[in-house]
């Protein structure tokens, strides 16, 4: 459960978990006079698979992920909310750059993209946690600008550029992708690179948020690896599976 309380709350509250009864006296408020909670009981996170393309889309495999709210919050939230509503659903990985990062994020849907990219969220409060390989963290471009873009780190990452992540802002870790040494990410297909903003000859993300920006995918870069679908584990029931899922 997410909160988001008024500047000047009552001094207590509670709330019940499995037959038990908590109370809960708010932090004070942050520099933008909110106060920002996530009560998730006893839960160590939310499972989310997210079901991919590999090898230039010759396979199918899975990614699983463990989302950690207590990590950063409002990116946690965000993100299982786009999940839950398919946002991520068809969407390329668009930037993979070996023992660097992967990243995705830009919805396969013109007008999907076009309004979540409006929808800004801001900073989490730095908790003190350092990136490692498989570890995710919403992409930005400056103070509060992270909206729907996502990057994980890959392995065999440098030591040195492991120590970059986290500089930015908007950089905070928020889930973590289980056994990343023998997962899915390493068969993502890496072969165009970084964008050319970069040095790459990967996708120029300004051209996929344009209109036609799948369509420029498929035709210059038809080796990329695709999510078919993500969801939250636990929220899934069998009627939701096909016979290949079980």
């Amino acid at each position: 459960m997410d909160l988001c309380l008024p500047s000047k709350p009552a001094p207590e509250f509670s709330y019940e978990h499995q037959g038990k009864r908590h109370y809960i006296t708010p932090p004070p408020g942050n520099i933008h006079g909110e106060q920002f909670l996530m009560v998730a009981g006893d839960s160590e996170g939310y499972k989310v698979r997210c079901e991919i393309t590999v090898n230039s889309q010759q396979y199918m495999d899975y990614l699983d992920i463990m989302v950690k709210p207590y990590w950063a919050p409002r990116a946690a939230s965000r993100f299982l909310e786009l999940v839950r509503q398919k946002y991520y659903d068809g969407v390329a990985f668009n930037r993979v750059v070996p023992h660097g990062l992967t990243q995705f994020g830009i919805a396969r849907d013109f007008a999907t993209r076009t309004k979540e990219r409006e929808l800004t969220i801001w900073d989490d409060f730095p908790k003190g946690i350092k990136f490692e390989p498989g570890y995710m963290s919403f992409a930005g471009s400056g103070h509060d600008s992270r909206t729907t873009e996502i990057f994980i780190v890959n392995p065999g990452v440098s030591e040195a550029q492991l120590r970059m992540f986290g500089e930015n802002s908007w950089e905070t870790p928020f889930a973590t992708v289980l056994d990343v040494d023998n997962s899915a990410l390493r068969k993502i297909y890496s072969g165009y690179g970084d964008m050319p903003h970069f040095g790459g000859r990967g996708p120029d993300s300004a051209r996929i948020y344009e209109e036609h920006g799948y369509t420029y995918l498929s035709k210059e870069f038809p080796k990329l690896d695709y999510i078919d679908r993500c969801y939250v584990v636990d929220e899934v029931g069998l009627s939701d599976l096909s016979a290949g899922d079980l």
